[in-house]
């Protein structure tokens, strides 16, 4: 049937493997017939040129693989089912096996007797590596994944057989005994025969920067629990780095998280640093808070676990024109954790830090100055439970303020926190309600509210009314006693305890992050990994408590991408900048910066440029994923109805986001490579979603 037949530039593929059979290839034997093609002299060497002037060769035979039909930069890739054989041409044996959920892009497609047959590759320029039956394969389109989240205060996600049963699942009037009837036939190791859950999430934190893992969303579903709550059902497959089981069930982490209560718990550590304010009005708040910290040296100094806590501190305040009575900085670090390892070195050094004299040009400081100086210049290495506590009584300098250190607003603050490359931080806000700074209590808690968003557990931030030094001697005093306890806890073996009944909000959310950092930290300990599952659907909530999440959407993204998406967004911020003084330039700006970026100029024309997205390489990425951007969409009607404050108010927001896909790409440790390191620009990893444009 013609519907069946592959496309002509894929058909043409098998032609073009015939002939470049009969052109020697540099550094490898050439075949039978390439001294017959050598004696036709010049005719042979036009047809190598024609052959290499063909779509999909490049200079010197390189090749590039075949693009999504309709796309100009977006290639064809497939995902490897289990038994799948990399041969070396269509039809011959032996081959060589290949893992199962191996990335791979598409180079060509043949159609030999009743098989359909892929040439593919690990790389995305190069020379394929050989060819695939396409029944062996996956097509995979899309480039989100899910990734765990930290397995606490919820059940562990099940993986199940296939839609139906899981959907069926979730009608049921009687979901909930019939998951508790499944995970207690798990618990117990007798899995039957044709039993409908194939896999269960780990016991612990699967650490993706320790071991990578993807689990690619092939297909999804949504569904309405009876309560009325939305849920999306996923299907998903996985992809390690390194073999391991084929799936958790009875295989010895049917268990709970309890079941890794080792000695390894008591070499967990953890680092406590104060982020403070050091302006005018803070001077009651700096003395009661190296209080609670020599309270707490005190308590350490009988125990044997006192080297597993460290302290740090770290102080910010306004921007000033330095003059000889007045030392200058926004953000410095008076103590760090290794300071804080010995009371009177600490001490020492917190002893220098004394409430400034001159007062702020408003009420307004730099704390997110002191947040970046504590996550990128200290030391966290060493310690798997990691918090910030953040101390001031005014808002902050968001990124669109001309006196902003870091360019950075709240939300991009709080995901380099918990993106940290060897460990997510946990950031508190003691927000000070003075009197004083009323005017700015209602933005400064929106800013630190968003800040400190911790999961499903909600914010980390805690006001202290009317800014009292008692009250917030009781708050500052609670939160370290909790995350000491934690510590006490670890080294007994034992995991974070649920506080007693009537223990404060603070206590409860900090057992849960201290659980969550536990978990985390005994996942990398013992090497936990993602199951490896082939087609299995899962649901991304909890069942028993929907609010919760096991699983975030990420994107898997490249380096050429990253590259592709910032060079497109500081194209829109420079054009954004030159039309200040008249807005309606903007588009004409973008219609030339379409031109530069593109690969094809001459296909750029007025008419294509409507939108954000039609700018630069990433807008056909963007637009097959099911996300919505609030940026690329954004049209020429939209900018001009928009006032100066709103413009002003996007392009400080490309800027932020132009500044953390720098942050990632110079973090070497983030990227993977999957094609052997063959081409560097085809280093993976992935951001969260809530990163894209």
């Amino acid at each position: 049937m013609l519907s069946n037949r592959p496309p002509f530039h894929s058909s043409r593929a098998g032609w073009q493997r015939r002939l470049l059979t009969l052109v020697p290839d540099r550094g490898r034997p050439a075949p039978a017939a390439a001294p017959w093609l050598a004696r036709c002299g010049l005719g042979a060497c036009w047809l190598a040129v024609l052959l290499l002037s063909l779509p999909g060769y490049g200079a010197e035979g390189e090749r590039t693989p075949l693009l999504m039909p309709g796309k100009t930069t977006l290639y064809q890739r497939i995902l490897t089912r289990p038994g799948a054989t990399l041969l070396v041409a269509p039809g011959t044996r032996p081959g060589q096996a290949l893992s199962p959920l191996s990335i791979l892009f598409v180079y060509g497609r043949d159609i030999i007797g009743d098989h359909a047959w892929l040439e593919v590759g690990a790389a995305s320029r190069g020379q394929p590596d050989g060819w695939l039956r396409e029944a062996d394969t996956i097509a995979w389109k899309q480039t989100l994944t899910v990734a765990f989240t930290i397995p606490v205060d919820r059940e562990r996600a099940l993986f199940f057989r296939d839609h139906d049963t899981l959907k069926n699942l979730i009608r049921s009037e009687r979901m909930l005994p019939e998951v508790a009837q499944l995970r207690a036939r798990i618990q117990q190791g007798a899995i039957p025969a044709g039993f409908p859950v194939i896999s269960i999430e780990p016991s612990t934190y699967v650490d993706p920067r320790e071991h990578f893992y993807l689990l690619p969303i092939l297909n999804f579903d949504r569904a309405i629990l009876e309560t009325g709550y939305p849920l999306n059902l996923l299907n998903v497959a996985a992809v390690t780095l390194r073999p391991g089981e084929e799936d958790l069930l009875g295989k010895g982490q049917t268990g709970t998280a309890r079941q890794y209560d080792t000695p390894l718990l008591k070499d967990y550590r953890a680092g406590i640093v104060f982020v403070i304010d050091s302006t005018i009005s803070m001077g009651p708040y700096l003395d009661r808070t190296r209080e609670a910290v020599r309270r707490i040296y005190q308590r350490l100094k009988a125990s044997p676990w006192g080297k597993n806590v460290g302290f740090g501190l770290v102080a910010f305040r306004d921007y000033f024109e330095p003059t000889p009575d007045h030392e200058e900085y926004v953000a410095r670090i008076f103590a760090t954790l290794a300071d804080g390892q010995n009371e009177e070195a600490f001490f020492k050094k917190v002893r220098q830090v004394d409430a400034d004299t001159v007062s702020n040009r408003d009420f307004n400081e730099d704390p997110y100055a002191g947040l970046l100086t504590a996550m990128r210049e200290l030391d966290w290495r060493g310690y798997a439970g990691r918090f910030i506590i953040l101390i001031t009584d005014a808002g902050a300098r968001e990124a669109n303020d001309p006196l902003s250190h870091t360019r950075l607003g709240a939300e991009r603050l709080r995901i380099l926190a918990q993106e940290k490359e060897d460990g997510k931080i946990a950031v508190y806000a003691l927000h000070l309600l003075t009197p004083e700074g009323r005017h700015t209590h209602d933005q400064a808690a929106g800013q630190y509210r968003t800040l400190t968003q911790w999961g499903d557990t909600g914010d980390l931030y805690f006001p202290v009314p009317t800014g009292s030094v008692a009250e917030f001697g009781q708050r500052v005093d609670a939160l370290a006693d909790s995350l000491v306890r934690q510590v006490e806890q670890a080294s007994q073996g034992k995991l974070v305890e649920a506080p007693a009944a009537g223990a404060s909000e603070l206590e409860q959310k900090t057992a849960i992050v201290g659980r969550a950092m536990q978990l985390a930290y005994l996942g990398r300990a013992t090497g936990a990994e993602a199951p490896r599952l082939i087609n299995a659907w899962v649901a991304d909530r909890d069942f028993a408590q929907p609010s919760r999440k096991p699983l975030e959407v990420r994107v898997l993204i490249n380096k050429n991408q990253l590259s592709d998406l910032q060079q497109t967004l500081q194209a829109i911020l420079a054009a954004g900048e030159r039309t200040r003084i008249d807005a309606k330039d903007f588009f004409n700006q973008l219609r030339s910066a379409a031109a530069r970026l593109a690969r094809d100029p001459e296909n750029v024309n007025e008419r294509q440029v409507r939108r954000l997205a039609d700018v630069g390489l990433v807008g056909e990425w963007l637009a097959d994923l099911p996300y919505n951007s609030k940026i690329m969409e954004i049209t020429e009607d939209d900018w001009l109805a928009w006032g100066p404050a709103q413009q002003r108010e996007f392009l400080d927001e490309i800027d932020e986001k132009i500044r953390i896909y720098q942050k990632f790409h110079d973090d070497t440790d983030r990227w993977v490579m999957l094609d052997r390191g063959r081409v560097p620009g085809d280093a993976v990893c992935s951001i969260p979603v809530d990163l894209l444009p």
